[in-house]
């Protein structure tokens, strides 16, 4: 544990009740990312201000107990013992006891969370520092537990702005028709999160993911790939969106190329030249080929 969160664990007992606050939105957010879900804004405010108004502050000590307690868990570490590494001599061996050994998603959750406390106890954003204190001060003797407090939009827009300003893994994006949704990095990385974001229009999300791989990676993207799953689509439906696509004005920048091998690839040419796109794309599907 870093030697500022030592320290403060010596002089504080409680959460105040903004950082509890901020551990309550964090959570609920993580609660939707790790059921593979985004959470909308209105959404959010209400499951935070139903839990928020329940929650009553923690003891700092048995944040960081349970936060550590769950690593070892995961990890089927014994106190005092190191972590066990398991080999296995095949892929068919690994999936058959797969039960045994921590999954990657469940490691990045409980390190995720390890850090979040970490984060929250060391004050290392100097502005949460200041609004707990201004918080705590107006606060009587007795602290409030949760089933008299009132959550207001106004308390809910400060918490999330900094949970937002922080490094707590709390991440926002607007979707195609402007709805803005939340996840957690740790569970749901960006780029699964815009595709989830436009499950409600099948065309938006397959434009929105070629041009995110045309701008970000550089690479055109093979359109079979697209009757895998997320997204599921038939060769029919596919061929129905692309239809619409090049209908569409807004969507000219949506072009396709062939590699010598037949494959079709979608690429936005916003970001990626057409003929460097036809080099990647056969570099992509022949490269495959000639070195397995």
């Amino acid at each position: 544990m870093q030697e500022n969160t030592k320290t403060i664990l010596k002089e504080t007992e409680k959460l105040s009740q903004l950082k509890t606050d901020m551990l309550v939105l964090i959570d609920t957010v993580v609660d939707s990312s790790r059921q593979v879900k985004l959470i909308d804004h209105e959404t959010l405010f209400e499951r935070f201000a139903q839990r928020a108004a329940s929650t009553e502050i923690p003891e700092v000590d048995e944040l960081v107990q349970e936060a550590d307690t769950n690593i070892d868990a995961v990890l089927y570490r014994e106190e005092g013992q190191s972590q066990q590494v398991v080999k296995f001599r095949s892929k068919k061996e690994m999936k058959a006891h797969a039960d045994e050994v921590p999954t990657q998603k469940a490691q990045r959750e409980v390190f995720s969370r390890r850090e979040v406390i970490q984060n929250l106890l060391a004050g290392n954003v100097a502005s949460v520092m200041a609004a707990a204190k201004a918080t705590d001060a107006s606060q009587t003797d007795e602290p409030t537990t949760g089933a008299s407090r009132e959550i207001t939009r106004a308390l809910f827009d400060e918490v999330l702005q900094r949970v937002l300003e922080g490094d707590y893994g709390v991440a926002k994006l607007e979707s195609w028709d402007k709805v803005t949704y939340y996840h957690y990095r740790p569970l749901l990385s960006a780029s699964y999160a815009r595709i989830l974001s436009a499950e409600n229009n099948p065309i938006e999300q397959m434009v929105d993911m070629v041009r995110e791989s045309s701008r970000v990676y550089p690479r055109p993207v093979v359109l079979g790939m697209f009757e895998e799953p997320p997204f599921g689509f038939t060769p029919e439906e596919l061929q129905d969106m692309l239809q619409h696509i090049a209908k569409d004005q807004d969507k000219q920048d949506i072009r396709y190329t062939t590699s010598s091998l037949g494959t079709v690839f979608l690429y936005s040419n916003k970001y990626l030249e057409d003929g460097y796109a036809d080099f990647l794309a056969e570099e992509q599907d022949v490269g495959a080929v000639m070195n397995p």
